[in-house]
């Protein structure tokens, strides 16, 4: 006597079946989900944190502040214009700042004034031109103005109303804005005395990667007037 199947049997498994994969299916979507929240959190956040990169944000900090000890003279003030990081968080800024105002302390010299802007971190980083040349008109000769948000882009009618530029400028340029702004010019114009350039994305330096965990201060070029040629070098320009 044949016996009949058990459809009743077979019914509940092929329901589990279905109740396995979509719950899998929900699984994956909820994990989705949070991961592109998060992602997204971290991005309006300032990123990550202090990782990797640590070491040569403070190798930067400790560049400038050593430009900036250099250039001041007796009498003279030092003036730091970066970006605010209470609302938008950034922690390579405030790395930087941390190892330059831990050098400048270091020498026993003081920031007499401190301009921290609010910045739109979907817009390039930049000061603006009207805070630039304020800090340039107040600033008394023998002074330093150290901008962490690249050197003053000022229109040629603002550079000439400044007339003598009696502080001394220097800049950080962060990612590719040596490439966009023309460094020679600005110091030509007394604009700017020297550079911080950041190479850390550059092609030319991946093969020294190595080298740079080890002496993080290699990611970072110091342009001056005198050697601004070597920029263009580097960045294969003609020569």
């Amino acid at each position: 006597m044949s016996s009949c199947p058990n459809r009743e049997g077979s019914f509940r498994r092929g329901k589990t079946k279905t109740d396995m994969g979509a719950t899998v299916v929900r699984i994956l979507a909820i994990s989705a989900t949070l991961g592109a929240w998060s992602m997204l959190w971290v991005s309006l956040h300032g990123g990550l944190g202090p990782g990797a990169d640590a070491r040569a944000d403070e190798a930067c900090g400790k560049l400038m502040a050593q430009q900036t000890l250099a250039l001041l003279e007796h009498g003279g003030q030092i003036t730091v214009i970066t970006r605010d990081t209470s609302t938008f968080k950034n922690p390579a800024t405030d790395i930087q700042m941390g190892s330059f105002r831990k050098a400048i302390a270091k020498a026993h010299a003081t920031i007499g004034s401190l301009h921290e802007l609010q910045v739109d971190p979907l817009r390039p980083i930049a000061v603006p031109s009207g805070d630039f040349c304020e800090a340039i008109k107040n600033a008394p000769k023998g002074s330093v103005i150290v901008s962490f948000m690249g050197p003053p882009l000022l229109t040629q009618a603002e550079r000439d109303r400044l007339g003598e530029i009696k502080p001394t400028i220097i800049a950080f340029c962060s990612g590719g804005l040596n490439q966009l702004v023309d460094l020679r010019t600005l110091f030509e114009q007394g604009l700017l005395r020297a550079a911080v350039v950041d190479c850390r994305g550059a092609e030319r330096l991946a093969a020294g990667a190595v080298g740079r965990r080890d002496h993080p201060e290699r990611s970072f070029l110091t342009i001056t007037a005198a050697n601004v040629a070597d920029l263009s070098l580097w960045q294969g320009g003609e020569h």
